[in-house]
C-alpha cells in the first residue's frame, strides 16, 4: 500500500494541499459570478423601477429630481393617463389578437405541409421564404405602404394586420418546418392506417406536438407588436383606430411634455405583457428547452 502523503512542514505551519487552494479559488470564482449577476440584474431592473418613479412625479418633481423617488407622490397621472389610452390599448388587444390568429394558422399549415409532405418545388419555396428573413424590414417599408395605400388600408386596423402576418409567418414556418420533421413518421403511419384524413394528422398529431413552440411564437410575437411604434405611426392618422404605442404622444407636447402621465401610461401599457407572460411562462420555458434539443 502507498502512505499518503503527509504535509510539508514549514516554520509558518503546514502548507495549504491542493485541494483547500482549489475551494478557495472556486469559492473565490463563485462570489464574482454572483457579484456580476447582481449588478446586471440591477442595471436591467433600474430602468422599469425609474420609469415608476417618473410617473409618479409632477414636472416640476422630474426636472429638480429626474432619479430618485420623491413626494407627495402625483397618483392623478395614473388616472389621467388611463383615461386618454385606454381605447389605444383596446385597439391594440384587437390588432395583436388578430394578427396572432392569423400568423399561427398560416404557420401552422405551412409548416406542417412542407415538414412532412413532398410536393414539386417545396424546397425551392422553403428558401425562398428563409431568404425573406435575410431582408431588412426597413428596405420594405415603402413599397409596404405604397402596396397598403393602393388596398385603401390607411387609418384602418388592417393595414397593420395584414403586414403582421405576412412579417411574423417566415420564422414561425421556418422554427415550426423544423419542429415537424422531429415528429416520429410511425404517427402518421398509424394513422393513415386507421383511416385519418390529413387535416386528422394535422389536428390530433402535429399540433399537439408543437404546442410548446407555439408559445414562443406567440409570446415574441405579442410583444413585438404591442410595442411596435413605426409602422403604426405610418399607416395610422386617425386616434379612433391608433394603438398603444403612438397613441402615447398624446402628453407630448410642441413645447413641454408631461413626463408623468407619459410614464404612467407606459407603466399601464405594460401590465398586459406581464400577465400574458405570467399566465405563458411554463408553455414559453418548455419551447425554449425543447427547442434547445430539436434546433
Amino acid at each position: 500500500m502507498i502512505a499518503a502523503r503527509e504535509p510539508v512542514l514549514t516554520k509558518a505551519g503546514p502548507l495549504p494541499t491542493p485541494a483547500k487552494v482549489l475551494g478557495k479559488h472556486q469559492r473565490g470564482m463563485r462570489w464574482g459570478l454572483h457579484s456580476l449577476l447582481w449588478i446586471l440584474g440591477i442595471l436591467e431592473f433600474y430602468p422599469m423601477v425609474l420609469a415608476v418613479f417618473m410617473s409618479l412625479k409632477t414636472n416640476t418633481q422630474y426636472y429638480l429630481h429626474p432619479f430618485s423617488l420623491t413626494f407627495p407622490l402625483d397618483f392623478a397621472n395614473y388616472s389621467q393617463a388611463f383615461a386618454v389610452i385606454w381605447h389605444f390599448i383596446l385597439n391594440s388587444v384587437a390588432v395583436v389578437s388578430i394578427s396572432l390568429a392569423g400568423t399561427l394558422l398560416v404557420s401552422t399549415m405551412a409548416g406542417f405541409a412542407i415538414g412532412r409532405y413532398r410536393f414539386p418545388g417545396r424546397d425551392v419555396v422553403y428558401y425562398m421564404l428563409i431568404g425573406l428573413m435575410m431582408v431588412p424590414g426597413v428596405l420594405t417599408m415603402v413599397p409596404l405602404f405604397v402596396l397598403i395605400s393602393h388596398f385603401h388600408m390607411v387609418d384602418s386596423w388592417w393595414g397593420l394586420v395584414f403586414p403582421y402576418i405576412a412579417g411574423g409567418e417566415i420564422f414561425s414556418i421556418f422554427l415550426l418546418r423544423q419542429f415537424m420533421m422531429g415528429i416520429p413518421q410511425e404517427l402518421f403511419d398509424a394513422a393513415q392506417v386507421d383511416g385519418a384524413t390529413i387535416w386528422q394528422e394535422f389536428w390530433h398529431i402535429a399540433l399537439p406536438s408543437v404546442m410548446p413552440i407555439l408559445g414562443v411564437i406567440a409570446v415574441n410575437h405579442v410583444v413585438g407588436w404591442w410595442n411596435d411604434l413605426i409602422w403604426p405611426s405610418i399607416v395610422l392618422t386617425n386616434q379612433k383606430w391608433m394603438t398603444l404605442m403612438p397613441g402615447l404622444y398624446s402628453f407630448t407636447g410642441q413645447n413641454q411634455t408631461n413626463v408623468g402621465p407619459l410614464m404612467a401610461g407606459y407603466v399601464i401599457g405594460s401590465i398586459p405583457l406581464v400577465i400574458l407572460f405570467m399566465f405563458t411562462s411554463r408553455l414559453f420555458i418548455e419551447g425554449m428547452n425543447s427547442g434547445a434539443f430539436k434546433l
